[in-house]
Order: C-alpha cells, then structure tokens, then sequence
C-alpha cells in the first residue's frame, strides 16, 4: 500500500484533502500551526486541521522544516507520495528526497505564469483571460517542477479571487483523483516548464489596498475583485475611509477623474481614462456593509438628481 501524506493549511485545500481522504488512507497531514485569530486573539486551527480532525486523521504542525525533530517525525512516517496544496513552507530537498513516488503540488496558475504565494490575485490584477490548477512534481526552486497536467478557466469580469480560488480548489481535487492512479504507479513523465513565461506572484499586503481614481476605470476594477476578501480595498473620501467591497459595471463618463456621484441609478467613481466605475458595496468605519449609494447618504442625496463629490 502507498504511504500518503498531504500537507496543506488554508481552506483551498480542504476540497483536495478530503478527496484523497475519501480514495486513499492518508497516514499523515501537515499543516501550519494554530494562530491567534480575532479580536481576542484566541489560538485558532486552521481549516486543513479542522478537516483533518473530522476525517479522523493524524495531524502534525511543525513550525519549521529545519529542525531535527521535523526530520526526524517525518522520516519515521516512511513516506511515498506527498500531495501539497498552499502549504505555505519552503520543503527542504532532503523531505523531496524521501519520497520514492515524488511530492506534487496542486498550484493555483498556469505554469509559468504565476510562480508564487498569490496566483489567483495576481492573475485577476493583471487582467488574465484565464487561470487553472496545475499538478507539479515539486523540486527546490520556487514553483519550478515539472508540470504533469493543468486544467482552466475563464477569468470573467464578475469573478473575484475568493470566488475563483474556490472553484479552482474543486479542480484541484478532480485532477488529482484523475492522476492518481498514475502517480502511485511511478509512471508519469511530467513536462519540464519553459521559464521564459514565468511571472512572481508576491505576496499580497495592506499597501495594495488604496484605490488611485487617476488610474482606469477597469484596473480599478480588477484591483477590488483581485483583493477580496484581504487585504481589500479602500477609498479616501470628504476625510473618511471607505471600504470598497463590490464593483459592477463600466461606463462612459464625461466628469472630471475622482468624481463620485450616486442617487437613483447607483454609485459611480469617474476614473483617469473618462470612464465611470459602478460601485456596489461600500462599508463605512464602525458601519455594516451597505449598498453603496445608501452608505454614501451621510454627504448628500435627497434631491431628484444625482450627488457630486470629488474624492
């Protein structure tokens, strides 16, 4: 019998974890450790160990790879395939090493494009027709392995990186369950990468969040879809913060950039190229999400015509 081990942490990997569960015996999941969460900062597990527990499976949370100990408690699990889907750690080539059927990465992008900790945000930002999921023989080098299969999908203007990654978890569980067989078998060739398409995908953080009304409309569009549901975006607005948590649709507008104007027909945000975005969600500081021109009230919109502000 194959030894498996899957080594997974966020909710993106819940729906490969519990396919192979659902296949194979998995003799062992690796996942990061419990972090302080909330405002009361109490210790959370993450979704993979909460998953893992429900399946009845054993857990281990090394907090590092350099260890002796992590050596050590891996090594005695006697391990031939390890499956790792957004595991957030560097594998050291001697864990690699170790596996006699290899350790395959379930990544969230088209290799080469998008090696890295954020695929799917980057590839919305960067106005991507498609994405996909690719299953990867993982060696030392960032996202470098060879690559057994892929599958893909459309990147439309109504998807979001938290909508999108999780369709593109459940295709990660497909493509696994399909390629299984052959990965314990040992009788898969996978295609080395041609690295002169290869992009970084870094990693995401709060200083992406302001939107510039100078730049066009539909980059403002892809930036709050890219960035939901973290690290979000924002807008500065008559001194206050607005949380911008939805878009619709892209207009032509003759205002000024960085108007906003909202009443009967929305809110709408005039960008650098003469186009007016639609804001749909905005959320106030303190305040619950609203529709955006209700959250906008506060600075005007009781006459018959719409309201002009400028950011």
């Amino acid at each position: 019998m194959t030894r498996i081990a899957f080594l997974g942490t966020p909710g993106a990997a819940v729906p490969t974890l519990r396919a192979l569960a659902g296949s194979r015996p998995v003799c062992a999941v690796f996942s990061n450790p419990d972090r302080p969460q909330g405002r009361g900062r109490h210790l959370e597990p993450p979704p993979v160990k909460r998953a893992a527990l429900e399946l009845g499976l054993p857990i281990h949370q090394p907090l590092s790879w350099k260890t002796p100990e992590t050596r050590a408690e891996w090594e005695a699990l006697g391990i031939d395939l390890a499956v790792v889907v957004a595991y957030g750690h560097i594998l050291p080539r001697w864990m690699l090493d170790s596996c006699p059927l290899g350790a395959w990465n379930l990544h969230f992008s088209l290799l080469p494009r998008w090696r890295g900790a954020a695929p799917v945000n980057h590839a919305i930002l960067a106005g991507d027709p498609e994405t996909g999921v690719g299953l990867m023989r993982i060696t030392p080098g960032l996202d470098e392995g060879p690559v057994l299969a892929q599958t893909r999908r459309p990147i439309t203007l109504c998807d979001t990186a938290e909508g999108l990654l999780e369709v593109l978890a459940a295709d990660a569980a497909e493509l696994l369950l399909a390629y299984l067989p052959a990965l314990e078998a040992g009788t898969v060739a996978p295609r080395p990468q041609d690295g002169a398409g290869m992009t970084v995908a870094s990693k995401l953080h709060r200083g992406m969040a302001p939107l510039d009304p100078g730049r066009p409309a539909l980059e403002l569009h892809r930036q709050v879809r890219a960035l939901l549901p973290w690290p979000g975006t924002e807008l500065e607005f008559q001194g206050t913060v607005l949380k911008v948590l939805g878009v619709g649709s892209v207009r032509p507008d003759g205002a000024p950039a960085g108007t906003l104007a909202w009443g009967k027909d929305g809110a709408w945000l005039t960008a650098g190229d003469g186009r007016a975005l639609e804001l749909t969600l905005l959320q106030r500081p303190g305040k619950p999400v609203q529709p955006a021109a209700q959250a906008l009230q506060p600075w005007g919109g009781a006459g018959s015509g719409p309201t002009r502000r400028t950011v």
